[in-house]
């Protein structure tokens, strides 16, 4: 019997309310698109790491290469929560079987590419949970919704993340 292709997917997108303001962004076509094909496993680090829903919006700050998790009121750093749960969870998502990653763009803890205030024009990052994940996991096929809007890519992320469950099957992770 074969396993059914399992992929992370922040939270929100399937429309848990898990944002910082109590809300969800469900993406409905993805949703109604990947039904049937794929199993999902809701992720939401800054939920899951302990900073509560709703939550005060964070952003990242300082270096591009080490950025930091600041609240924006109130200005608390949450750097050191979110990297702990992060480096936790990496461990348990090791043994998931997930093959690939739906990651909500521009979140400080998700997004692939973020602003970080304070770095000058070229100050960009992934969120401290998505660069955790690349760092750990380099050929782990990894998207947000906003690519996956795109009919092409889509397509192309469910071939590769065919071709990672695949790859699995044939040496441990």
């Amino acid at each position: 019997m074969d396993t059914p292709t399992t992929i992370g997917i922040s939270a929100c997108l399937i429309g848990l309310k898990t944002r910082y303001d109590g809300g969800h962004r469900r993406e409905q076509g993805l949703m109604e698109f990947l039904a049937g094909k794929v199993t999902l496993i809701p992720l939401c680090p800054e939920a899951e790491c302990g900073l509560g829903i709703p939550r005060e919006p964070m952003q990242l700050e300082g270096k591009p290469e080490n950025p930091r998790l600041i609240t924006i009121t109130s200005r608390c750093d949450r750097s050191e929560e979110m990297l702990a749960w992060t480096t936790r969870r990496l461990e348990t998502l090791g043994k998931e079987s997930i093959v690939g990653l739906i990651l909500k763009a521009r979140s400080p803890s998700c997004g692939k590419r973020v602003p970080v205030h304070g770095a000058g024009k070229n100050g960009y990052s992934p969120g401290l949970f998505a660069h955790g994940v690349m760092a750990r996991f380099p050929d782990l096929p990894i998207a947000d919704e906003e690519e996956l809007r795109d009919p092409a890519r889509l397509a192309d992320f469910l071939k590769h993340v065919t071709a990672e469950k695949k790859n699995t099957r044939e040496k441990p992770r």
